[in-house]
């Protein structure tokens, strides 16, 4: 079994595809996706429809939530949510499908989402979506920073993560950077290259396989 690990498709289905067919997936591989799927790239509705199908086919998928689903989900919860969604890429999600109102989103969308996590640990491994307070008592109460920050590294214990490794996305990094993080080991790895960021360095999906810690970059 392989265990492959990415993030922040932000509706970017070709590349999303393009890189399940790159590492050749299989039904007895693990797939990680550290949330943000749909807003600001032109597919979001596609790639939901993509992690449905894989769940329907019985694919090993660990699915977390990301800012943006929290956005969505709160969008739906309390219409006062709604601008902040629709201005971080909301509108993009909605054309994707065909609608203006997100009330026509139906209702299996809304609840492959609702059934994310908010983090998965496995072995010497902790997947988030953005950071982990690890000076909270319980770092997996603090659900503001699990989804929201900036400063992982501001929030490293050494004490409490011990030889575990920390793998996040939400912060678009440079491919150089996510490159050398991989290459050193390092206690907490961004694997965010910013896929709708068009600028040279950045605009692609990671692919992390843990067994050997290598990484990909699918455009």
């Amino acid at each position: 079994m392989r265990t492959f690990v990415t993030s922040d498709i932000h509706g970017n289905n070709e590349a999303f595809n393009k890189a399940l067919k790159h590492i050749q997936l299989q039904k007895d591989d693990k797939l990680i996706l550290l949330g943000d799927y749909i807003d600001r790239g032109v597919d979001s509705k596609g790639v939901l429809d993509t992690i449905l199908y894989l769940k329907e086919q019985d694919f090993n998928l660990v699915c977390l939530i990301g800012n943006h689903e929290q956005m969505f989900l709160d969008a739906i919860n309390d219409h006062r949510n709604l601008s902040q969604w629709i201005m971080n890429g909301g509108d993009t999600t909605l054309s994707s499908f065909l609608t203006r109102s997100i009330h026509k989103i139906p209702i299996q969308y809304i609840d492959l989402i609702k059934s994310f996590n908010y983090y998965y640990e496995d072995g010497k491994y902790i997947f988030v979506h953005a950071a982990l307070n690890m000076f909270n008592e319980n770092p997996f109460d603090d659900l503001e920073t699990i989804l929201w920050s900036r400063e992982p590294d501001w929030l490293l214990n050494e004490a409490w993560l011990k030889d575990r490794t920390l793998i996040h996305g939400h912060s678009p990094t440079e491919a150089k950077l996510i490159i050398e993080s991989v290459q050193n080991r390092r206690n907490i790895i961004c694997i965010d290259n910013g896929s709708f960021v068009k600028r040279e360095g950045f605009g692609n999906i990671c692919v992390l396989q843990l067994e050997n810690f290598s990484i990909e970059f699918i455009q």
